[in-house]
């Protein structure tokens, strides 16, 4: 392909209501939209979402080296420091590759790949009432998964929502965790005990580090997934090497983009561990970077998390909403 034109772009994303993780609460927040056109006038899309806990770069440092490879997008040097950017890049190129061979993202990855996906819905709300609400509202919609965030509210707030939401949702719905790391081992593994008896698929991130996962992983009650504490396929080697968790949670914005992520891919499944892939709270143009990318390499069962489109206000694209609980890809 021939670029003609590489624009960079700063969007706002805006949530419904906060997001509160063990990380911080994410409210408004900033990403950078990257637009590739080509000789012919196709079009390819790639966003750069920066985020606190996830990442180690800003919104700055992402915009300032889209703009830099965007002055010189036929250099085939280093890449950009920039992990996020470097997403960008790697999923503007890969849908515009697409568009110009007449198909989907992930048909050009994989030409035999499923054209819809079920995806995980994350439950938010300031009370265990709410979140229960929010649950059976997304299994209503048609989710048969569900994420709810722990680790902010102490164990009895923390056991108060997890049996609010089985309550309402029931016991044939998956239920998963994500304590986003807000725990040490000891706490851990006692939170883990009370809350096991809630029927939880796995729980992500319950401490922080791939040591201290390790160490958790041998006596938890719940399999344990490890997220934020791998960011790159080297990272996610050692922790598979490690047995550092169950599972293994990869967001292509997070690691450098889809390529990047079907890298990472390769190494947990060659360990025989499951692969989730999940957004980093992006807009859609990620979003969809991310779902093409669970389609082309069959990350399908655990359910991807990728129903986040559904809590922005404000996205940067066209809104990537489920439908009847799966995401369609186009």
């Amino acid at each position: 392909m021939r670029i003609a034109e590489a624009g960079v772009e700063r969007r706002l994303l805006r949530y419904h209501s906060p997001i509160v993780t063990a990380h911080g609460t994410v409210e408004d927040r900033w990403t950078v939209l990257l637009t590739l056109v080509d000789e012919d006038g196709n079009i390819g899309m790639g966003e750069a979402a920066p985020l606190a806990g996830f990442t180690s770069d800003t919104v700055e440092a992402a915009e300032s080296a889209l703009r830099g490879w965007a002055a010189d997008e036929t250099d085939d040097g280093n890449p950009p420091a920039s992990v996020t950017a470097r997403a960008a890049i790697d999923s503007a190129l890969l849908d515009l590759g697409a568009r110009i061979a007449g198909t989907t993202v992930h048909r050009l990855l994989a030409p035999e790949s499923p054209d819809r996906l079920a995806v995980s819905a994350l439950a938010t709300g300031g009370s265990p009432a709410a979140i229960a609400t929010s649950a059976a509202a997304a299994v209503a919609a048609g989710h048969a998964t569900v994420k709810v965030k722990v680790g902010t509210h102490g164990i009895h707030g923390d056991v108060d929502r997890v049996s609010a939401v089985r309550s309402r949702i029931g016991p044939d719905v998956r239920l998963r965790l994500d304590a986003n790391g807000a725990w040490g081992v000891g706490e851990a593994l006692r939170h883990l005990d009370r809350l096991a008896a809630f029927d939880i698929e796995f729980v992500e991130e319950p401490v922080a580090g791939l040591d201290d996962l390790a160490e958790v992983r041998l006596s938890s009650p719940i399999p344990t997934a490890v997220d934020e504490s791998a960011r790159t396929v080297d990272d996610v080697s050692r922790a598979v090497e490690m047995g550092a968790a169950d599972l293994v949670v990869l967001k292509p914005s997070a690691i450098g983009g889809p390529l990047e992520a079907a890298r990472a891919a390769a190494i947990v499944r060659s360990a025989g561990l499951d692969v989730v892939v999940t957004s980093l709270m992006e807009g859609s143009v990620g979003i969809r970077a991310a779902a093409h990318l669970a389609s082309a390499i069959g990350a399908l069962d655990p359910a991807p998390g990728l129903a986040t489109a559904s809590l922005l206000a404000v996205d940067v694209d066209t809104p990537c909403l489920p439908v009847h609980g799966e995401l369609l890809l186009d």
